[in-house]
């Protein structure tokens, strides 16, 4: 059965990233996987419940490194996240592509993904940060997500692409 719901993730997985989760029906989802809709509602009752069991280990995961945010040095929390952008890659264009996967985010997490973010930019930041200090930390985040799903977006993230975006990342934060 764990095999089975793996396959219903990972079709719908891939078609809420092309299609987006609006345009992607349950119906859709079982005929990719030739079965009957009546067995994949046996799984799932719902297509938000598909959504949450793919977004709940990256969600744990993201705020667990929000939680341990302010105990990281800058460099190994920006390290995290590199990590944490090529475990999650595959999931982040469900979330980024569709305003109605943010919005059932949004409905379900009311402030939790904004105070994440707000807890992982205070660490970049450092303490009594100011203006500069500010937008330096968003800038040195989103080198670290925007080059590593670059990265993955051709081939599998190397040891030395990793070296490179923490890198990038740190200059753009010391600068």
């Amino acid at each position: 059965m764990a095999d089975t719901k793996q396959r219903i993730q990972d079709v719908a997985r891939e078609l809420f990233a092309r299609q987006g989760y609006t345009g992607t029906s349950m119906a859709d989802i079982a005929g990719r996987l030739s079965i009957t809709p009546a067995a994949l509602y046996y799984h799932y009752k719902s297509k938000a419940d598909v959504l949450d069991a793919l977004l709940a280990e990256p969600l744990a995961a993201y705020a667990e490194l929000a939680k341990n945010a302010a105990e990281l040095a800058p460099a190994e929390l920006l390290a995290a996240f590199v990590d944490f952008t090529a475990r999650a890659h595959t999931v982040i264009p469900v979330v980024t592509s569709d305003p109605a996967v943010r919005d059932l985010l949004d409905e379900r997490f009311p402030s939790q993904p904004a105070d994440m973010m707000a807890a992982v930019i205070a660490a970049l930041a450092g303490p009594a940060p100011d203006r500069a200090a500010l937008i330096r930390a968003h800038a040195a985040f989103a080198v670290v997500k925007e080059a590593t799903t670059a990265v993955l977006a051709e081939r599998s993230l190397e040891s030395t692409d990793r070296k490179e975006i923490l890198a990038a990342a740190r200059r753009v934060l010391d600068a």
